[in-house]
């Protein structure tokens, strides 16, 4: 039983030695640090890519939003336009007929409304930067909670 047993052992052992393979070779290397610096690459690319992408998401968003209430803005001022020529046209009648001495007086603003010192064209624009800073915080927050996960996964 022992015979057989050296026997199977120097069997191995001679097979083991016969083939000679080196995990460290060059060309072994080379391709494994290949293969890692592309890896790394592709993310890189990838969050490059996916950072870039939202950024014209905010981009187009803003530029809507813009152009929404510039449009509705514009509307605006040509209702007032037209309640204005209205009036005018109303108080013409009106003083032509009416000869005794009565003027109207002028009670609404002249277009320079504030709140707090800003206009609303400067307000709209507040509201949209503190937006786009909220929407790049919570992609920055999110992305980097992926990148600690994937940085602490692996406790061995």
């Amino acid at each position: 039983m022992q015979k057989k047993l050296w026997i199977t052992f120097a069997i191995i052992l001679a097979i083991v030695f016969s083939f000679s393979v080196c995990f460290a070779a060059e060309d072994v290397l080379k391709d494994a640090t290949n293969t890692v610096r592309d890896a790394v690459n592709n993310t890189e690319d990838a969050v490059e890519g996916a950072m870039h992408n939202a950024g014209e998401a905010v981009k187009d968003s803003t530029e809507k939003t813009e152009n929404t209430v510039e449009n509705a803005g514009n509307k605006i001022e040509g209702t007032g336009n037209t309640l204005e020529k209205d009036v005018k046209n109303t108080t013409s009648g009106v003083t032509n007929t009416n000869n005794d001495g009565y003027t109207a007086t002028r009670t609404s603003t002249n277009g320079n409304a504030t709140f707090m010192g800003m206009n609303a064209t400067a307000w709209t624009w507040l509201i949209l930067g503190i937006a786009a800073i909220a929407i790049i915080a919570v992609v920055w927050y999110y992305s980097m909670q992926i990148t600690s996960e994937n940085n602490h996964s692996r406790r061995d």
